[in-house]
């Protein structure tokens, strides 16, 4: 064999090699990738911030943190309530339907959820993967900034109002959206999230509305933003309505009495 010939068989062989090599090693990287994560531990927040955002005296049907999700996503949910970015991404990653339904829980979306809880990075998530920021639930949710009102992260509430601004104008004193005639002022204040509040004041809204229901069994009815405040206790929420020159319907002034 000519020393011409050997050389260019070397050549192709080492590059055969080289290739194979190469091959092997993207595989490898590809199995890595797929490898599920380790379930997080317990939730992302502490005992007391969950019990804050609801209890059995605060939207009570949204409890989240009792008991495992239930139905055939309940991992998906579990992952999503307890804050797991890790292993959501790796389910997205491995075909999860991003618009499943919490069937346990009033079939909340994974982007209500984590709204109303208040990861922002996991909205942050869904929502460049293209969660439907107008899912329903079977309560009272009808699209992303309703959850993030409902809950306690004013930075979601804000970023939620910027997305669907981008798709229509919000009208945040529309009372013709909810059955009862509630706007996200008075949801905000009777849960007394008071950086939410001072949000939508900013924004326009109206906080001397009175929910339009005449359904007396329905908690909504005769409410307003600061008569909310005032039933249901929150002082502090009665001293930033009454800065900002709120009245309290039921009195006529800026006071409970």
């Amino acid at each position: 064999m000519s020393a011409s010939v050997l050389i260019s068989t070397m050549l192709l062989t080492g590059c055969s090699s080289l290739n194979t090599h190469n091959t092997v090693d993207k595989t490898e990287v590809v199995k890595s990738s797929q490898v599920a994560p380790i379930p997080q531990v317990g939730f992302r927040y502490s005992d007391a911030e969950n019990f804050d955002l609801a209890n059995e005296d605060k939207l009570s049907w949204r409890i989240f943190y009792d008991k495992p999700s239930t139905g055939t996503d309940a991992k998906w949910f579990d992952a999503v309530k307890r804050g797991d970015l890790a292993t959501i991404k790796y389910m997205v990653n491995n075909g999860q339907d991003l618009e499943a339904k919490d069937t346990g829980s009033l079939n909340q979306t994974a982007l209500g959820w984590a709204a109303f809880i208040g990861y922002e990075d996991i909205v942050d998530y869904l929502v460049d993967k293209g969660a439907d920021i107008y899912a329903k639930d079977d309560g009272d949710v009808y699209n992303v900034m309703k959850s993030a009102v409902l809950g306690g992260n004013t930075v979601i509430v804000k970023k939620a109002h910027r997305l669907l601004s981008d798709k229509a104008p919000v009208n945040l004193n529309d009372q013709a959206i909810e059955d009862d005639g509630e706007t996200f002022i008075m949801v905000a204040a009777s849960n007394n999230r008071i950086e939410t509040v001072k949000y939508l004041l900013a924004q326009g809204a109206n906080p001397n509305l009175v929910a339009t229901t005449q359904d007396k069994t329905m908690q909504s009815y005769n409410q307003s933003a600061y008569s909310y405040a005032c039933t249901r206790g929150h002082v502090e929420m009665q001293k930033l309505l009454a800065s900002k020159g709120v009245v309290n319907h039921r009195t006529g002034k800026a006071s409970c009495q």
